[in-house]
Parts: C-alpha cells; sequence; structure tokens
C-alpha cells in the first residue's frame, strides 16, 4: 500500500433560479395622546419684585404642593396643571385630556423573485497510487466531484434562503410603516379633538389653578410683609391666619 493522495476538485454553477413565498403579518400599534389647551398670565406687572422674590420662596417651601421643574413650579389638579415661569415671571394654566389610540393592521403578500450569479464550490477525494481497496484516482475523481456538487447544492439553497429572508423582512418594515402611518393619522385627529374638548374645560381648570396659586401667593405677601416690618424696625409684630385670612399687625417708628 503506497501512500494515500488528494484531489481537490473546484465546480461552478451559473445559479439562475426563481422563488416565491407568500408573507402574512399582522400588526398591533398603540399610541397615547395628549391634547392641550392654555392661557398664560403675566405676573411682573402686578407684582413687585419683592413680591415676587416671596412668591418664588414660598412656591419652594415644603408642603407648598408646588414642585420644581425645569421651567419653575407645577402645580397639579384635576383635568390639568399650573406652572409658574421662573424666567418669565408668568402663571401658565393647562387643562389636558388624555386617550389611547390603537390599530390592528394585517396584510398578505405574494413575494417572489430571482437569483441569478455564478456560484463555485470545492471538492475533495483521496486515492492510493496503487488502487489499494478500490481507492483509485478514478474514483477519488469522481468523489471530490460529488462533494463539490452537494457544496453547490448547498450554496443555492442558501442564496435563495437569504433572499427569501430579506425579501420577507422588507415586507414586514413595510407593512409595520404603512400601519404606523395610519396610526399617526388617527393621533393627529384625535389630538386635535382633545385639544378643543380642553379649550372648553380650560376656565374650570383655571379656576382650580388660581385657588392654589393665591394660596401660595398670599403666603408670599404674608412673608414680604413680614420681612419689611422686620428689616424697617417694626414691633409688636403679630400675624394670624383664619379661613384663609391672613391678619398682619406691627408698629412702625417714625
Amino acid at each position: 500500500m503506497c501512500n494515500p493522495r488528494r484531489i481537490r476538485v473546484t465546480a461552478t454553477r451559473q445559479l439562475n433560479e426563481a422563488w416565491q413565498r407568500e408573507v402574512s403579518r399582522t400588526v398591533e400599534l398603540q399610541e397615547q395622546v395628549v391634547g392641550e389647551a392654555r392661557v398664560r398670565q403675566p405676573l411682573d406687572s402686578t407684582l413687585g419684585t419683592p413680591a415676587l422674590r416671596a412668591l418664588e420662596s414660598a412656591l419652594a417651601a415644603d408642603g407648598s404642593g408646588w414642585r420644581e421643574v425645569e421651567a419653575g413650579y407645577r402645580y397639579d389638579v384635576e383635568g390639568g396643571y399650573a406652572i409658574y415661569l421662573v424666567e418669565e415671571q408668568a402663571l401658565e394654566i393647562v387643562a389636558t385630556l388624555e386617550d389611547q389610540v390603537q390599530i390592528s393592521a394585517q396584510e398578505t403578500r405574494e413575494l417572489a423573485g430571482l437569483i441569478n450569479t455564478e456560484v463555485a464550490a470545492e471538492g475533495e477525494g483521496g486515492y492510493y497510487d496503487d488502487g489499494w481497496g478500490g481507492w483509485t484516482e478514478e474514483l477519488a475523481q469522481q468523489q471530490a466531484q460529488t462533494a463539490a456538487q452537494q457544496q453547490l447544492d448547498q450554496i443555492a439553497r442558501s442564496q435563495i434562503e437569504q433572499a427569501q429572508n430579506q425579501a420577507e423582512a422588507q415586507a414586514a418594515a413595510d407593512i409595520e410603516a404603512a400601519a404606523r402611518i395610519q396610526l399617526q393619522q388617527l393621533a393627529t385627529e384625535r389630538q386635535a379633538a382633545l385639544s378643543n374638548q380642553a379649550r372648553q374645560h380650560l376656565d374650570t381648570v383655571g379656576v382650580r389653578c388660581r385657588q392654589a396659586f393665591h394660596r401660595v401667593l398670599a403666603r408670599g405677601y404674608r412673608d414680604a410683609i413680614l420681612a419689611y416690618a422686620r428689616r424697617n424696625g417694626g414691633e409688636n409684630i403679630h400675624c394670624s391666619e383664619d379661613n384663609n385670612i391672613i391678619d398682619i399687625e406691627f408698629t412702625l417708628r417714625e
């Protein structure tokens, strides 16, 4: 028995395959929609600088009910909220209504394609110089050729499957994109309707917000007046609150 030998064969094939696949997709999307109506009231023309400073201190105080946000201080009520805007020195009242819109879309598409390309693969066979055990060079050549053809078949199947998967993924993305466009149109319509309804509730929300604002504004005035009295040597300073009425008394010497 002589040393074993190896034969390698490279085979090529012009792949010209048509394929078809049916794809079905169901897309369910939802989005939260908020409609708003707002009004802004400047305060710098009606409140002096000391009162505004005292107001902001009262808003920031623990227990005020107002929470600090990026633009200033916010107070939430049923149906909306109020924001005291620090830089603008204004009170903004916002009425809000929320709803959820959703859409369910189902579509079936017939996908088809054509692969036209050249593929190559390599096969290998073994033999002995003396043909020991029937392993001749001719048999090795046949083995290598068969292995190369099997590789070509596998490559062809893989390329067809890859093309089908890519087309299916693109179709699914297109179906979802179309559904998102429909959802956005529905959300825009619903938001417009909610904003119109919110405008009708703006006065009611405004009453609730102004009540909360006037309470903290009163505390701001109280603190500003007491600070003025102390700063100017006030005597017999007395402050009492009863039923939302603040009574402040003090004496200033001439």
